[in-house]
Protein backbone atom coordinates (compact mmCIF):
# COMPACT_ATOMS: atom_id res chain seq x y z
CA UNK A 1 0.00 0.00 0.00
CA UNK A 2 2.84 2.42 0.88
CA UNK A 3 4.55 1.62 -2.44
CA UNK A 4 1.37 2.37 -4.41
CA UNK A 5 0.80 5.62 -2.47
CA UNK A 6 4.39 6.70 -3.16
CA UNK A 7 3.98 5.99 -6.89
CA UNK A 8 0.81 8.10 -7.00
CA UNK A 9 2.51 10.95 -5.11
CA UNK A 10 5.50 10.95 -7.47
CA UNK A 11 3.29 10.97 -10.56
CA UNK A 12 1.13 13.78 -9.16
CA UNK A 13 4.24 15.90 -8.55
CA UNK A 14 5.48 15.15 -12.08
CA UNK A 15 2.14 16.05 -13.70
CA UNK A 16 1.77 19.17 -11.57
CA UNK A 17 5.25 20.49 -12.40
CA UNK A 18 5.28 19.66 -16.12
CA UNK A 19 2.23 20.85 -18.08
CA UNK A 20 3.65 19.88 -21.49
CA UNK A 21 3.16 16.14 -21.58
CA UNK A 22 4.25 14.49 -24.82
CA UNK A 23 2.83 11.03 -24.18
CA UNK A 24 1.31 8.80 -21.52
CA UNK A 25 1.82 5.05 -21.79
CA UNK A 26 -0.37 2.70 -19.81
CA UNK A 27 0.90 -0.73 -18.77
CA UNK A 28 -1.28 -3.49 -17.39
CA UNK A 29 0.07 -5.52 -14.51
CA UNK A 30 -0.12 -9.29 -14.87
CA UNK A 31 1.52 -10.95 -11.90
CA UNK A 32 5.18 -9.85 -12.19
CA UNK A 33 4.93 -8.73 -15.81
CA UNK A 34 3.92 -5.46 -17.43
CA UNK A 35 2.26 -5.38 -20.84
CA UNK A 36 1.65 -2.24 -22.89
CA UNK A 37 -2.09 -1.53 -22.90
CA UNK A 38 -2.55 1.99 -24.28
CA UNK A 39 -0.63 5.07 -25.35
CA UNK A 40 -1.83 8.65 -25.84
CA UNK A 41 0.20 11.39 -27.51
CA UNK A 42 -0.26 15.15 -27.11
CA UNK A 43 0.96 18.21 -28.97
CA UNK A 44 2.66 21.14 -27.22
CA UNK A 45 -0.72 22.80 -26.69
CA UNK A 46 -1.99 19.82 -24.71
CA UNK A 47 -4.26 18.50 -27.48
CA UNK A 48 -4.45 14.72 -27.70
CA UNK A 49 -3.83 13.76 -31.32
CA UNK A 50 -3.37 9.99 -30.99
CA UNK A 51 -4.66 7.20 -28.79
CA UNK A 52 -3.60 3.64 -29.55
CA UNK A 53 -4.63 0.43 -27.82
CA UNK A 54 -2.64 -2.79 -27.49
CA UNK A 55 -3.20 -6.31 -26.24
CA UNK A 56 -5.64 -7.83 -28.72
CA UNK A 57 -3.92 -10.46 -30.84
CA UNK A 58 -6.14 -9.82 -33.87
CA UNK A 59 -6.55 -6.05 -34.06
CA UNK A 60 -6.35 -2.91 -31.90
CA UNK A 61 -8.17 0.40 -32.18
CA UNK A 62 -6.27 3.58 -33.10
CA UNK A 63 -7.85 7.03 -32.86
CA UNK A 64 -6.22 9.97 -34.67
CA UNK A 65 -7.34 13.56 -34.10
CA UNK A 66 -6.54 16.61 -36.22
CA UNK A 67 -6.71 20.24 -35.09
CA UNK A 68 -6.75 23.66 -36.68
CA UNK A 69 -6.32 26.82 -34.62
CA UNK A 70 -6.70 24.73 -31.48
CA UNK A 71 -10.03 23.20 -32.52
CA UNK A 72 -10.72 19.60 -33.42
CA UNK A 73 -11.53 19.31 -37.12
CA UNK A 74 -11.31 15.55 -37.75
CA UNK A 75 -11.27 12.32 -35.77
CA UNK A 76 -10.56 8.95 -37.41
CA UNK A 77 -11.09 5.52 -35.86
CA UNK A 78 -9.33 2.55 -37.42
CA UNK A 79 -8.47 -1.02 -36.42
CA UNK A 80 -4.80 -1.92 -36.80
CA UNK A 81 -4.06 -5.48 -37.92
CA UNK A 82 -0.45 -6.21 -37.03
CA UNK A 83 -0.14 -9.31 -39.22
CA UNK A 84 -1.08 -7.32 -42.33
CA UNK A 85 0.51 -4.11 -41.02
CA UNK A 86 -2.55 -2.09 -42.01
CA UNK A 87 -5.16 0.03 -40.27
CA UNK A 88 -8.73 -0.36 -41.53
CA UNK A 89 -10.87 2.76 -41.13
CA UNK A 90 -14.15 2.11 -39.31
CA UNK A 91 -15.58 5.61 -38.87
CA UNK A 92 -14.42 9.20 -39.07
CA UNK A 93 -15.92 12.49 -37.90
CA UNK A 94 -15.55 15.96 -39.41
CA UNK A 95 -16.16 19.08 -37.29
CA UNK A 96 -17.41 22.46 -38.44
CA UNK A 97 -17.63 25.64 -36.36
CA UNK A 98 -19.89 28.68 -36.65
CA UNK A 99 -18.67 31.10 -33.94
CA UNK A 100 -21.33 33.75 -34.56
CA UNK A 101 -24.01 31.16 -33.78
CA UNK A 102 -22.07 29.45 -30.96
CA UNK A 103 -22.49 26.31 -33.04
CA UNK A 104 -20.34 23.20 -33.49
CA UNK A 105 -21.39 20.54 -36.00
CA UNK A 106 -20.09 16.98 -35.98
CA UNK A 107 -20.77 14.71 -38.96
CA UNK A 108 -19.81 11.07 -38.50
CA UNK A 109 -19.17 8.94 -41.58
CA UNK A 110 -18.70 5.25 -42.18
CA UNK A 111 -15.60 4.03 -44.01
CA UNK A 112 -17.46 4.30 -47.35
CA UNK A 113 -18.41 7.95 -46.54
CA UNK A 114 -22.05 7.10 -45.76
CA UNK A 115 -23.36 9.43 -43.03
CA UNK A 116 -24.10 7.82 -39.67
CA UNK A 117 -25.24 10.98 -37.86
CA UNK A 118 -25.10 14.77 -37.83
CA UNK A 119 -24.85 16.32 -34.38
CA UNK A 120 -25.20 20.04 -33.64
CA UNK A 121 -23.90 21.56 -30.39
CA UNK A 122 -25.25 24.97 -29.41
CA UNK A 123 -24.05 26.44 -26.14
CA UNK A 124 -25.17 29.66 -24.53
CA UNK A 125 -24.24 30.45 -20.97
CA UNK A 126 -24.64 27.38 -18.77
CA UNK A 127 -26.97 25.58 -21.17
CA UNK A 128 -25.92 23.43 -24.11
CA UNK A 129 -28.46 21.96 -26.52
CA UNK A 130 -27.27 18.99 -28.60
CA UNK A 131 -29.46 17.97 -31.53
CA UNK A 132 -28.73 14.75 -33.37
CA UNK A 133 -30.14 13.48 -36.65
CA UNK A 134 -29.13 9.85 -36.96
CA UNK A 135 -29.34 7.15 -39.59
CA UNK A 136 -27.64 4.75 -37.18
CA UNK A 137 -29.25 1.56 -38.51
CA UNK A 138 -28.95 2.53 -42.17
CA UNK A 139 -26.07 4.98 -42.84
CA UNK A 140 -26.65 6.85 -46.06
CA UNK A 141 -24.75 8.90 -48.63
CA UNK A 142 -27.89 10.96 -49.20
CA UNK A 143 -28.95 12.00 -45.68
CA UNK A 144 -32.62 12.98 -45.65
CA UNK A 145 -33.63 14.79 -42.41
CA UNK A 146 -37.16 13.44 -42.79
CA UNK A 147 -35.88 9.86 -42.53
CA UNK A 148 -33.57 10.46 -39.59
CA UNK A 149 -34.25 9.65 -35.97
CA UNK A 150 -34.21 12.88 -33.93
CA UNK A 151 -32.52 13.04 -30.53
CA UNK A 152 -32.08 16.12 -28.33
CA UNK A 153 -29.99 16.52 -25.18
CA UNK A 154 -30.25 19.57 -22.94
CA UNK A 155 -27.16 19.84 -20.76
CA UNK A 156 -26.87 22.20 -17.78
CA UNK A 157 -23.51 23.23 -16.28
CA UNK A 158 -22.51 24.82 -12.98
CA UNK A 159 -20.22 27.84 -12.62
CA UNK A 160 -17.16 25.55 -12.82
CA UNK A 161 -18.24 24.10 -16.15
CA UNK A 162 -19.27 20.75 -14.65
CA UNK A 163 -22.33 18.97 -15.95
CA UNK A 164 -25.11 18.97 -13.33
CA UNK A 165 -28.14 17.84 -15.33
CA UNK A 166 -28.86 16.27 -18.70
CA UNK A 167 -32.27 15.72 -20.29
CA UNK A 168 -32.39 13.10 -23.06
CA UNK A 169 -35.26 13.55 -25.50
CA UNK A 170 -36.24 10.93 -28.08
CA UNK A 171 -39.01 11.63 -30.57
CA UNK A 172 -40.40 8.15 -29.95
CA UNK A 173 -41.08 8.86 -26.26
CA UNK A 174 -43.25 11.44 -24.54
CA UNK A 175 -40.94 12.19 -21.61
CA UNK A 176 -37.15 12.51 -21.39
CA UNK A 177 -34.90 10.43 -19.24
CA UNK A 178 -32.72 12.41 -16.87
CA UNK A 179 -29.20 12.36 -15.49
CA UNK A 180 -28.34 14.47 -12.43
CA UNK A 181 -24.89 15.04 -10.93
CA UNK A 182 -23.87 16.27 -7.48
CA UNK A 183 -20.22 16.98 -6.71
CA UNK A 184 -18.09 16.97 -3.57
CA UNK A 185 -14.37 17.02 -2.85
CA UNK A 186 -14.33 13.22 -2.69
CA UNK A 187 -16.27 12.46 -5.86
CA UNK A 188 -19.68 12.83 -7.45
CA UNK A 189 -23.12 11.24 -7.36
CA UNK A 190 -24.91 10.30 -10.59
CA UNK A 191 -28.66 9.78 -10.53
CA UNK A 192 -30.56 8.34 -13.52
CA UNK A 193 -34.35 8.54 -13.69
CA UNK A 194 -37.07 8.06 -16.29
CA UNK A 195 -35.81 4.67 -17.49
CA UNK A 196 -36.51 1.06 -16.61
CA UNK A 197 -33.15 0.91 -14.87
CA UNK A 198 -33.24 4.01 -12.66
CA UNK A 199 -30.32 4.08 -10.25
CA UNK A 200 -28.01 6.24 -8.19
CA UNK A 201 -24.25 5.70 -8.03
CA UNK A 202 -21.36 7.43 -6.29
CA UNK A 203 -17.95 7.70 -7.94
CA UNK A 204 -14.86 8.45 -5.86
CA UNK A 205 -12.15 10.68 -7.31
CA UNK A 206 -8.69 9.19 -7.53
CA UNK A 207 -5.69 11.50 -7.20
CA UNK A 208 -5.22 11.15 -10.96
CA UNK A 209 -8.81 12.27 -11.55
CA UNK A 210 -8.14 15.44 -9.55
CA UNK A 211 -4.97 16.17 -11.51
CA UNK A 212 -6.55 15.59 -14.92
CA UNK A 213 -9.36 17.97 -13.99
CA UNK A 214 -6.89 20.61 -12.82
CA UNK A 215 -4.58 20.29 -15.83
CA UNK A 216 -7.38 19.49 -18.32
CA UNK A 217 -5.59 16.37 -19.55
CA UNK A 218 -7.70 14.36 -21.99
CA UNK A 219 -6.81 10.96 -20.57
CA UNK A 220 -8.70 8.51 -18.37
CA UNK A 221 -6.46 6.95 -15.74
CA UNK A 222 -7.26 3.57 -14.21
CA UNK A 223 -6.43 2.26 -10.77
CA UNK A 224 -2.72 1.99 -9.97
CA UNK A 225 -3.24 -1.42 -8.39
CA UNK A 226 -3.59 -2.99 -11.82
CA UNK A 227 -2.00 -0.36 -14.06
CA UNK A 228 1.25 1.59 -14.24
CA UNK A 229 1.94 4.80 -16.19
CA UNK A 230 4.97 6.19 -17.98
CA UNK A 231 5.25 9.87 -18.94
CA UNK A 232 7.33 11.59 -21.59
CA UNK A 233 7.68 15.36 -21.95
CA UNK A 234 8.58 18.04 -24.44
Amino acid sequence: MRKISLQILILIIIIGCSPKIKSITEYKKNEDKLSKNRIAEFDKNGNKFLERNFGNQRSNRIVRIEYKNGKKIKETNCDYFQKQDTCVIRQFSVYEYKPKENLKIQTMYEADSAVRFIRKFHKKGNLEVIKTSTWEMFPTKDPDPEKAMKLTDSVFYDSKGREIKRLHYNEDFEKPWIEKYKYSNKGYKKEISGTRMDNTRFYNYSEFDKMTQKKEIDFEFKDTTNYKYEFKYY
